[in-house]
């Protein structure tokens, strides 16, 4: 290691004060954060230098010069600059602030700052003595304004993301943005004097060295001396040396300030409870629930204990413990704690509890490790314990609740998964977030290779940092000034840092209010009175809507909204009721007809900081119009106060502008009110990928138990083994349904299916409009557009478990727990995947291939035509929902259906007994009984008490009522497969399902009852309709079949005519449909078959092309034995559309002129040439899946590409002649 000599080349003509504040200005350059450790000895170095006025100026290039030496930039000293794993800047709460500071070479630096300082400064720090606080006060903020003038200074913000890429060489700006970034972080005696007075600034001095004072003692790594002495003084100029490290600082000084007043051990305890509370505050985010202190654990003197309930039946004891501070040396920042002896103690602890739980494999053991800046090493010595144990900090702990805490069992999940890897493989990692990294980046599972299990494993410290970037941007967690009291709230982004910079305060803040921070303002948005009830949810949509246009304002007109602000920079706008009852009234529908020039919203009262929105009640129905009209009413209010400010803004341009009438709305009132009607139900639960991961490892155990060797699965045996997956999940579900108590279980996967129905409603309602106000890309779309296709499996598998518990009820004793529910939820899911591909293979549809991997799990291969062919139509369907985001239909009136015609309704009767009114009615009448007679939701009743109803309330037959229940109903069977394929739940128009059958028949102590839920219910009558509309209803009564006949054929005629409409659209001056003979002769083959009627034909004369169109209006195949349907009819066999339109084309080429006479009235045919095409009324799975000699095309697709084929045909004329 080359020595640093001060007096020698090249430092000898180096004036220090000037390498100190040009290594200083680097480090607030981002582009540097990689190459800190060169940059931090290089401003201990320009500090151990005197100051050489005439020294040669320091340029950009002598500066990089420099920077190449080689006590700067050996390999030796850059193989210490480490990937960075956290956010480089961060907010450090304090009284004034909240203050910028960098987190420089310091893991977690202002997160360890900031809990000392609510420690010591919180309400129990007021046991700390007085001197100590008052000296520590003074300190902190002298340092934090410095830094958060410097950072300011610099453009630098909270939340500053590191480069991905590491840096070879250090980035040198220009001179004059370098000069800038110097003046950063120099204070004259004038700067010095706004941040505080000069009595204050001599608690810099135990800070400071003058030029050419401090001794260069690192060897490979940064200077430790530059975090003891960060500033360098030069006359009455203060130049932070060391920037990045200012927080790191202010946390040692603090530490051996406590440990001078002889109140080390009294702060370690306010440390340790203040983390306790953290702890406790995100525990309870999650979902767990603290136990009354009469279970909670005796404390230890270094350990802190709480236990709390979670997830149904699980429990969870923590433990908290903290650097004690022992053996705490004054001039060594990052000495190292000797944590073995409290980590001994807590495990002897854990093995002797002094509440044994009930089930010790229930219990998560979660530890808390919290340091104070010294690093420390210990390990978990094994448990004889069967409950899973974690470690970790509790600033990690927040950034995984943050982003998997909607789960209440992702910490129970992870910490199963965590010690089974560290039981099957030796595992080095840098802390449990990185590893809460890998095990996220592979779908919550530590299943890292398709080959052999590792034996060991290191995990790379670059995964803590992206799930701390992705949090940040997710949620950006940081304190602002509450506009109420003098403290500091935490607030939380609504919609992503990236999308709009809208917050929420933290759900510990007594006042519920929006934040937006846009044109250096705090415009606050919250309720002007407290409001509970029915009104409360409509209050809140309406405060996030006002948000979101306050949003769009002040990006269209920054001055006006800065005008409206008080001293402080802040806007409050609040916002009442006029009339809460007449509110309430107009809400439950008794207003429905709009007031003509009547405005639901309007400003009331203005001044100084302060907007006042009354929400007024005469003007509620134009909340229910389908477009914007209430929103464009919100931004006509916010431009009217602030017109009424003194503003030349045009109001009625604003408004046009912000939200011009479309689908641009934050506002849903009242679309699909009986899926999205209220309620209290569980949160929508998806598959969850850390259980699927176990339903995988476990499957793969069964086939090899059943002797399926590894390697690949030969073709002629892949459904064979597929079937042998199948079954091994049923009768998984079979085993762990049959253990559950039969009490309450239908209400309990009731409730989960409607929190799912519930879910999908409310994001087919606001998808569309959050696309508009937010953008394709943005956080609310995608997560959006995410959730959408997980719950589709997530329902499918939710419904199969409903009518297996119909037809099978349970006699066990075990309650159903959320642990027991997901993992039913993820059996049932991948039961119907393997299925749905078994029939895929069958039909000749998939060629994936099988195998029993190294791993132990069954592969399937990917990027098959089945696979390759669903996953382009479904991504294009979804890009076709984000084109059409700004569509809108009008006029806004809500639509009408027209009543079923006579046919439909004796069909009904014919097939069912009753008709689709009458279902419409009875299902309405069955919600309304649950809704009057029931308490909560689902609904149970006795069967004769619904079937009274339904004879009181209709008019009906006591045997009608019957029989109506009965063809609604699922009930027990004697085996749940007796029904054949109705009870495979990867089929679809089944009898026996549940979506067929709403309500659930079962055996009480007092007789039979019926379980429904409404909004299921609800949904179950468009189903019905769809059946029967759309032909695919698998009708046995004759007049039911001939009914479904016509529709196919009425339907089909239809479409042949806008087929022709479409043509015509593309250019061709001639169109026909129902083309059943040309000059007088039928379509035949040379064998003497009819061939048909072609659909539609178009002319186009210009480019002399006959398009030939067999249409076909398909229903879309939603599972490979639809598909298979769906394929013989398009383009398989002699009965296809293809081979059909195939031969038709034929024949007119054969029979060209007398085409041409009989349209045209010529036989001249040169030129000409015939194109044969088959138009689809939907995208289809199977044109993207089986290839096709004739093109297929959808309707929305036919007018482009036969304008394209004549563009086609000009070209090749072109190149002919």
């Amino acid at each position: 290691m080359t020595k640093f000599v001060s007096d020698a080349k090249p430092w000898n003509t180096v004036d220090g004060p000037s390498l100190v504040r040009s290594a200083a200005a680097l480090q607030l350059i981002p582009e540097n954060i990689p190459c800190l450790v060169r940059l931090q000895r290089l401003a201990a170095v320009g500090a151990c230098l005197p100051s050489r006025p005439e020294a040669p100026r320091l340029s950009p290039s002598r500066i990089r010069s420099l920077l190449k030496d080689p006590v700067i930039g050996s390999a030796a000293v850059r193989s210490q600059e480490d990937p960075y794993n956290d956010l480089y800047t961060a907010e450090v709460p304090f009284h004034g602030g909240p203050y910028l500071v960098a987190q420089g070479l310091t893991e977690r630096s202002a997160y360890t700052l900031g809990l000392i300082l609510r420690s010591a400064f919180g309400p129990e720090g007021k046991t700390l003595p007085a001197t100590f606080r008052r000296e520590a006060s003074r300190l902190v903020q002298v340092v934090l304004r410095l830094s958060h003038t410097a950072l300011l200074r610099a453009g630098l913000a909270r939340g500053v993301i590191p480069p991905t890429a590491t840096r070879e060489e250090v980035f040198v700006p220009g001179e004059h943005a370098l000069s800038a970034l110097c003046e950063a972080v120099t204070f004259d005696a004038a700067s010095l004097s706004r941040i505080t007075s000069p009595q204050t600034l001599q608690v810099l001095d135990s800070l400071s060295v003058r030029p050419g004072t401090h001794t260069f003692t690192a060897e490979l790594g940064p200077d430790d001396g530059m975090i003891l002495t960060p500033l360098l003084t030069v006359g009455p100029t203060v130049i932070i040396a060391n920037p990045g490290e200012l927080s790191a600082t202010l946390r040692h000084r603090l530490l051996v300030l406590a440990t001078e007043h002889g109140c080390g051990h009294q702060l370690v305890q306010l440390v340790r409870a203040c983390v306790l509370n953290e702890a406790t505050e995100i525990l309870i985010d999650c979902g767990a629930t603290p136990l009354p202190p009469a279970a909670q654990f005796d404390n230890d003197p270094q350990i802190s204990r709480r236990q709390f309930a979670f997830a149904d039946d699980k429990r969870l004891d923590l433990a908290v413990v903290t650097d004690d501070l022992s053996d705490y040396d004054a001039q060594t920042p990052y000495g190292h704690w000797h944590a073995a002896g409290v980590m001994q103690q807590l495990h002897k602890l854990h093995e002797t509890p002094a509440h044994p739980l009930q089930d010790d494999a229930h219990c998560l053991r979660l530890i808390i490790n919290q340091g104070l800046g010294r690093s420390s090493f210990f390990g978990l010595r094994k448990s004889s314990r069967v409950g899973p144990r974690l470690a970790t900090t509790v600033d990690d702990l927040r950034v995984m609740a943050e982003l998997d805490g909607t789960d209440p069992l992702f910490l129970w999940r992870f910490a199963q998964a965590d010690e089974k890897l560290h039981a099957d493989a030796m595992v080095q990692s840098f802390g449990t977030l990185d590893n809460y990294g890998m095990y996220r980046d592979h779908e919550y599972s530590y299943y890292l290779t398709d080959g052999r299990r590792p034996n060991a494993v290191m995990v790379n410290s670059d995964f803590s940092q992206a799930l701390r970037v992705e949090a940040h941007r997710r949620y950006d967690h940081h304190v602002v000034a509450s506009p109420h009291r003098p403290t500091l709230i935490p607030v939380l982004a609504l919609y992503g840092v990236d999308t709009a910079p809208i917050y929420r305060t933290h759900p510990t803040v007594p006042e519920d209010e929006m934040l937006v921070e846009s044109a250096g303002l705090q415009v606050w948005i919250g309720p002007s009175q407290d409001t509970a009830g029915a009104l409360e949810s409509f209050q809140e949509m309406v405060i996030e809507a006002v948000a979101y246009w306050v949003w769009q304002v002040s990006l269209a007109a920054p001055n006006e909204l800065i005008e409206m602000a008080d001293d402080l920079g802040r806007v409050r706008i609040t916002v009442s009721f006029d009339d809460a009852d007449a509110w309430l009234k107009a809400l439950t529908g008794h207003v429905t007809q709009p007031r003509k020039g009547t405005s639901w919203i309007a400003w009331k009262a203005r001044s100084a900081g302060l907007i006042h929105l009354e929400l007024l009640a005469a003007g509620v129905a134009s909340l229910l119009m389908e477009d914007n009209s209430a929103d464009r009413v919100i931004v006509q209010a916010l431009a009217e106060a602030m017109v009424g400010n003194g503003s030349d803004l045009v109001v009625s341009d604003l408004v046009e502008r912000l939200a011009p009438v479309g689908r641009k709305k934050m506002l849903h009132a009242q679309a699909r009110p009986m899926l999205l009607r209220p309620g209290r139900l569980p949160a929508a639960r998806l598959v969850q990928p850390a259980v699927s991961a176990v339903v995988l490892d476990k499957l793969g155990e069964w086939l090899t138990a059943e002797g399926i060797p590894q390697g690949i699965v030969s073709e002629d045996k892949r459904l064979d083994v597929l079937n042998k997956a199948v079954q091994h999940y049923f009768q998984s579900i079979q085993d762990l349904i049959a253990n559950l108590a039969p009490e309450g279980l239908m209400n309990q996967l009731m409730a989960r299916h409607e929190a799912l129905i519930r879910a999908e409603a409310h994001n087919d309602q606001v998808l569309r409009s959050r696309l508009a106000c937010f953008g394709n890309s943005s956080q609310p779309a995608t997560q959006i557009a995410k959730a959408s296709r997980k719950r589709v499996a997530a329902s499918q598998a939710s419904r199969f478990l409903i009518e297996y518990a119909a037809a099978t009820p349970p006699s066990g004793d075990q309650p159903l727990t959320l642990d027991t529910y997901d993992t039913l939820l993820a059996i049932a899911a991948d039961l119907i995947s393997r299925a749905t591909l078994s029939d895929a293979i069958r039909h000749d549809f998939s060629t994936a291939q099988l195998s029993l991997l190294e791993s132990g799990r069954l592969g399937v291969s990917r990027g098959d035509q089945y696979e390759t062919g669903t996953d382009a139509l479904a991504l294009d369907r979804a890009r076709a929902a984000m084109t059409t985001a700004d569509q809108i239909s009008t006029p806004s009136a809500p639509r009408t259906a027209a009543a079923p015609s006579t046919k439909v309704e004796e069909a009904m009767v014919a097939e069912f007994g009753f008709t689709l009114t009458e279902l419409a009615h009875g299902m309405g009448e069955i919600i309304t009984l649950g809704d009057e007679a029931c308490e909560s939701e689902p609904f149970t009743l006795p069967i004769t008490r619904v079937q009274q109803h339904l004879s009181s309330a209709l008019g009906w037959a006591d045997d009608k009522a019957h029989d109506f229940l009965d063809r609604l109903s699922l009930r027990p069977r004697a085996k749940f497969l007796s029904v054949g394929a109705d009870a495979w739940p990867w089929r679809y128009n089944r009898e026996w399902s549940y979506t067929r059958r709403p309500l659930v028949r079962l055996t009480g102590v007092d007789g039979d009852v019926l379980t429904w839920a409404p909004r299921h219910v609800g949904s179950a009558g468009p189903y019905w309709i769809d059946l029967v509309y759309s032909g695919r209803l698998k009708a046995t009564s004759a007049t039911m079949k001939k009914l479904m006949g016509s529709i196919r054929q009425d339907h089909n005629k239809e479409f042949e005519k806008e087929s022709e409409r479409a043509l015509a659209d593309a250019g061709c001056s001639i169109t026909a449909h129902s083309v059943g003979k040309i000059s007088g002769r039928r379509l035949m083959s040379p064998q003497g078959d009819d061939l048909g009627d072609i659909d539609a034909l178009g002319i186009n004369l210009d480019q002399r092309i006959i398009f030939i169109v067999e249409s076909k209006d398909f229903e879309m195949a939603r599972n490979p034995s639809e598909l298979a349907n769906e394929a013989d009819a398009l383009l398989r066999g002699g009965k296809s559309a293809v081979f059909k339109i195939a031969r038709r084309a034929q024949w007119v080429r054969t029979h060209l002129a007398p085409t041409l006479n009989h349209f045209i009235d010529s036989t001249d045919t040169r030129g000409w040439t015939v194109a044969p095409v088959v138009v689809t009324s939907r995208d289809l799975i199977s044109s993207r899946v089986l290839a096709s000699d004739v093109p297929v095309v959808t309707i929305h697709q036919l007018t482009a590409w036969a304008a394209a084929q004549t563009r086609h045909g000009k070209r090749s004329k072109r190149r002919a002649r």
